[in-house]
């Protein structure tokens, strides 16, 4: 007999296949990689891209990026040195997307304070022409400092944006000194203007951004104001490049043009007074002194139109190849705007302007008794103006007369050589001298007057000519008394 039990069927409960289980975590686990990888991206692009200013904040916030430093002269960045007319063949065909690129590959590596530098710094030279300043504000690039607008001399296409990055006390003198129609000349030994933006402002025109890396002091003879550049701490790169607009630098050209056609006037001016003066001198009577008044008039309008040395204090080096780093260097500078002729001259800038090192001379010189000094070349002042042309080369040159201190300041000094009346009116020996002395021998004071005789000159380091036509001879001291 069989039984049958109730309640109960021949089938058992169905279960969850594990399958489904397994899938959802291996979603999962996708997505964990996903993460992962996408922050590894990240943070890879976070460090090789500090120019992106969100970049820049995190990096900066976690101290991982260093700022901008200042560069020793035998220590900077290794570049090529461009001038306007490299640059234009250069840049000038790029397309706009290929100078964005360009910017940001300058800025990058300007940002890393060129470590693990790919490929060489673009260095900029030349002559330029300052159209206007405009002082750094809390929302610019800088938060301190001056921003110069120039226009090349060569090149008129070519525009530069030089930024001076300065603590706020050196502010009111910056803005003195680097007036409109100041002319700055860019030198590959001296200068190490690094480009680190590039702006199609239309119309074949490029406009250039660069900062000095060097970072160095700069100084007037004029009451002895000056200023001193230093590294900013930090940069916003929110506030972007150019730090000027397209308006402003527009009305920095309206200035450069007005400013040219007073000086044009003054000069016609000035010509008709030489004139006369000169007309006077035909008669049989001695020519009269001028006053003290006229003599100062004129000595304003002669300082007005000087060589201007705008370049930070360095040192040579040993191993400086076609492409290495360049020394501080002058930057010639010209008239400055009819309204501050009068008050405020512009002199050369002695504190930034060590005597020029050429052919490997380094600026630590040896001294000597007076006449015990190595056998060279004795000159006048008026026998050196066709070293502008030749150059000094390797030859020892010594440079002796009766000079007056014009201008001084710490170890360097401005010197005029002393003349008759029949030498200023023929306009002979009408140079500059500028000249440097070993640290810790104090300069010779502003108005003194002395001689050097043959058993202790000068030594000649350099002679150069200006825009302005004005020859400036580099000497430094090399006797002891």
């Amino acid at each position: 007999m069989k039984t049958v039990e109730l309640g109960r069927t021949g089938r058992r409960p169905r279960q969850q296949p594990e399958s489904d289980n397994l899938f959802g975590w291996a979603v999962f686990i996708l997505l964990l990689c996903g993460f992962a990888l996408a922050c590894w991206i990240g943070t890879f692009y976070i460090f090789t891209h500090p120019e992106e200013p969100f970049n820049y904040q995190i990096l900066a916030k976690l101290k991982k990026l260093d700022p901008p430093k200042r560069f020793e002269l035998t220590a900077a960045p290794t570049g090529e040195f461009l001038a306007p007319d490299k640059l234009l063949a250069k840049y000038g065909a790029m397309t706009a997307w290929q100078l964005d690129e360009e910017s940001k590959n300058l800025l990058r590596v300007f940002l890393r304070n060129y470590d693990h530098q790919v490929g060489r710094v673009p260095y900029l030279t030349g002559k330029f022409t300052v159209l206007d300043s405009f002082p750094f504000s809390s929302n610019k690039f800088f938060d301190s400092g001056v921003a110069v607008i120039a226009q090349s001399v060569d090149v008129p296409t070519i525009y530069i944006e030089h930024l001076f990055p300065a603590s706020p006390e050196h502010l009111p003198a910056m803005q003195r000194t680097l007036t409109t129609g100041l002319g700055i000349e860019l030198r590959r030994s001296y200068d190490l203007s690094a480009i680190i933006h590039i702006d199609n402002l239309g119309g074949a025109r490029l406009l250039f951004t660069c900062v000095p890396l060097l970072y160095g002091p700069y100084g007037t003879t004029q009451g002895g104001s000056g200023f001193q550049l230093d590294p900013p701490k930090m940069v916003n790169l929110k506030a972007g490049l150019p730090t000027v607009s397209h308006a402003q630098l527009h009305d920095a050209e309206l200035r450069l043009a007005q400013y040219r056609r007073a000086m044009e006037g003054q000069q016609t001016a000035s010509a008709q007074t030489n004139g006369k003066s000169q007309a006077s001198l035909v008669g049989s009577e001695p020519t009269p002194l001028p006053s003290p008044a006229a003599g100062t008039a004129k000595a304003g309008v002669a300082e007005a139109n000087p060589t201007a040395m705008m370049s930070p204090l360095a040192k040579a080096s040993p191993h400086q190849t076609e492409t290495a780093a360049p020394r501080a260097m002058p930057v010639t500078a010209s008239t400055p705007p009819p309204a501050l002729a009068a008050t405020q001259p512009l002199q050369p800038f002695l504190t930034a302007s060590p005597a020029p090192a050429t052919n490997g001379r380094v600026s630590e010189w040896q001294m000597y008794r007076p006449g015990q000094m190595p056998r060279g070349r004795l000159l006048d002042v008026d026998q050196t103006v066709d070293l502008a042309d030749k150059g000094v080369g390797n030859e020892t040159i010594y440079l002796r007369g009766d000079f007056t201190v014009t201008a001084a300041r710490e170890n360097r000094a401005v010197l005029r050589p002393r003349q008759s009346l029949t030498d200023r009116v023929l306009n002979r020996g009408n140079a500059r001298i500028i000249a440097e002395f070993p640290r810790g021998m104090p300069a010779p004071r502003e108005g003194e007057s002395f001689q050097r005789a043959p058993d202790r000159p000068f030594q000649i380091v350099d002679v150069r000519r200006g825009a302005d036509g004005q020859v400036n001879i580099y000497v430094r001291e090399v006797t002891v008394q």
